[in-house]
């Protein structure tokens, strides 16, 4: 229908409304609607990585590929970089930049608040201990954040 009604390209999500976040995009129906239409077709769902858009593009034959939340904590992903690939003093002046920006928009109560879910995105949350992942999500004004940012990069754990 829409490219009978005129529509020059389409974006295909593999997952319903009904799944919301959860299960596996169906790359599947992305092919089939590609297979159906002439227009290009946009590919989107479960691309976390730089081998999921290449993945996507051989399984679905798609055009292109749209990334969503796989881009939170890797937004570096655009650049055909994997979050593993991207150096850690990059990361935290990336954070830096993303907290200014916020704290300039909305003010720093504000700001630093809503900056708080991407931080623990941007954090290697994975070499983190609980408490330490606490601590991150934990109201406080910015500059106290990044005075928490230097702690946890400069932790031997974080040199990984």
């Amino acid at each position: 229908m829409i490219e009978e009604e005129g529509g020059s390209l389409v974006a295909v999500h593999g997952r319903t409304k009904e799944q919301r976040y959860a299960g596996n995009a169906d790359w599947d129906a992305i092919a089939e609607v590609k297979s159906l239409v002439k227009i290009p077709v946009i590919g989107s769902g479960d691309v976390k990585t730089v081998a999921d858009i290449d993945r996507m593009k051989a399984h679905a034959n798609v055009d292109a590929v749209m990334i969503g939340r796989g881009a939170i904590p890797n937004p570096w992903i655009f650049s055909r970089l994997d979050r593993d690939q991207v150096p850690p003093d990059v990361v935290k002046a990336t954070i830096r930049k993303h907290l200014a920006r916020c704290v300039e928009f909305y003010g720093d109560e504000d700001g630093s608040r809503l900056f708080r879910k991407n931080a623990v995105q941007y954090v290697m949350m994975q070499h983190l201990s609980r408490d330490e992942r606490k601590e991150i999500l934990k109201s406080r004004p910015s500059s106290e954040f990044l005075e928490l940012l230097e702690k946890i990069y400069d932790s031997p754990v974080m040199q990984i």
